[in-house]
């Protein structure tokens, strides 16, 4: 995630600020005291003495206000639940945009019909970030000013939508984890197994020293959080297939049950019966079993990407469970992942960080350099050699020139800035290389002719 840009005289401020912002992300506060933190931690940075976030309810088109402190008073808001309508929030979350108001701007939506009303008082100075998921919209965080002297600029609003980002990531995490908790029992490990993987983290980020590790760990985190969400929705399907196989085959029993008690039943609606039968045992085995390897490929690479453990894998075999585990991602993508590796290649390595390797190279590939192609391929070669095994990763995608090759291991270098891009996932790659697994990395890239990178990991240092 890019970090908005800041003046020379509150770099630090600012930095420090959109930090703690993001350490909420890892939080076990409860919602109200996030709320109240994001308040405080944003007042050291920007004008806030008026803030609401409100939150949005697709299914029953309602916004919530959640969080409500305006010195015009909010005794008659907080809490308070409305139907989504063409009211200025309304209009910020059908655009689902960032938007920056002044009074004036206001009443001229309001003459070209774009809003009907507002809710509340209009404040001199008014701007809004949906809170979003790059999908759906979940919500609105909104600031606003009574006082001429204090006009909000593009600058604070960029600020506003970074941490409408963060803000989007808590209440992702506090939906997934509500609804398998409320849902599937038979998921509570998995979630145990996340939350401590999210106490994991925290740990790791207090012992932090400066602000580029703090950045690098945040780059970890968000990869985690996409292979939650990602693998959660995959469960979904095989689960739900389950269930609707279960029920049609208990209303074709109590059919049968009937005919049989009012003496109709023939054999040929036995027949039918036991089709069913094993139709539906078919069905439920396969989704069960599909089900169940989703799972256990999510808990195996969510548990090595918490930890910098030693351990023997089989390369091939590790490689196959996070290529599964990214399998949202990919099977949206056109493009081909080859896999070349000896079926009994063991090795004692750290998982964790191969799989942090490979799960950012992969992003970056789909989303850097296949972007625009039709059907694109990546590659993965691995070779025992003596003392050490070479990881041999590229693409046929759109390369890079000499200078960007010069600077790709760079923190902060991305070649999507403005686009989604925080500029950390090659430095974390270098750094896991190079300081985790004490190995090499080189990388080769001309522009048209994709990208290649050679990762030596001696076997004996680890």
């Amino acid at each position: 995630m890019n970090l908005p840009k800041a003046s020379n005289k509150t770099d630090l401020n600012v930095i420090s600020a959109l930090l703690k912002i993001s350490s909420l992300v890892l939080s076990k506060l409860t919602l109200p005291q996030i709320y109240k933190n994001i308040h405080l931690i944003l007042s050291e940075i920007i004008y806030v003495k008026n803030i609401a976030i409100l939150l949005y309810d697709s299914i029953e088109e309602l916004i919530i206000f959640d969080y409500v402190i305006d010195e015009k008073g909010t005794a008659d808001l907080l809490g308070k639940k409305v139907p989504i309508s063409e009211g200025i929030s309304s209009y910020v979350i059908r655009k689902n945009k960032p938007c920056l108001f002044t009074a004036e701007d206001i009443r001229v939506l309001e003459k070209q019909g774009e809003i009907s009303h507002v809710i509340g008082s209009i404040g001199t100075s008014w701007m809004g970030a949906p809170i979003t998921n790059n999908e759906d919209v979940m919500g609105i965080i909104i600031i606003q000013s009574y006082s001429n002297d204090n006009m909000y600029d593009e600058h604070e609003l960029q600020l506003l939508s970074f941490v409408a980002s963060n803000l989007a990531i808590v209440l992702q995490q506090r939906k997934f984890i509500n609804k398998e908790i409320a849902d599937k029992e038979s998921l509570k490990n998995g979630l145990t197994l996340i939350k401590n993987q999210n106490s994991a983290l925290e740990n790791m980020m207090k012992t932090l020293k400066d602000t580029q590790d703090e950045l690098v760990q945040k780059e970890k985190m968000a990869s985690l959080g996409n292979l939650v969400a990602g693998i959660a929705h995959e469960i979904n399907t095989p689960i739900g297939i389950c269930v609707t196989a279960i029920t049609n085959l208990h209303h074709q029993y109590k059919t049968l049950k009937n005919k049989i008690t009012n003496e109709t039943a023939s054999d040929k609606h036995l027949d039918y019966f036991f089709e069913d039968v094993d139709e539906t045992c078919t069905i439920i085995e396969s989704n069960t079993l599909r089900a169940a390897t989703l799972i256990n490929s999510f808990k195996e690479i969510a548990v090595d990407q918490s930890s910098e453990a030693t351990r023997e894998i089989n390369i091939k075999e590790y490689i196959d469970e996070i290529l599964l585990s990214m399998r949202p991602i990919l099977k949206k993508s056109p493009h081909n992942v080859i896999v070349e590796c000896p079926d009994n290649l063991i090795v004692e390595t750290i998982p964790g960080a191969i799989s942090q390797i490979l799960n950012n190279m992969i992003n970056n590939s789909i989303i850097h350099g296949l972007n625009n192609i039709e059907k694109g391929y990546i590659k993965i070669t691995v070779i025992k050699e003596i003392g050490s095994f070479t990881i041999c990763y590229q693409d046929n995608g759109k390369g890079l020139s000499e200078e960007q090759v010069k600077i790709l291991f760079e923190p902060f270098y991305t070649t999507q800035r403005g686009s989604g891009g925080s500029g950390l996932g090659t430095h974390v790659i270098y750094n896991l290389v190079t300081s985790t697994l004490n190995g090499k990395i080189t990388v080769q890239s001309e522009p048209n002719k994709g990208l290649r990178y050679d990762i030596s990991i001696p076997l004996s240092d680890l």
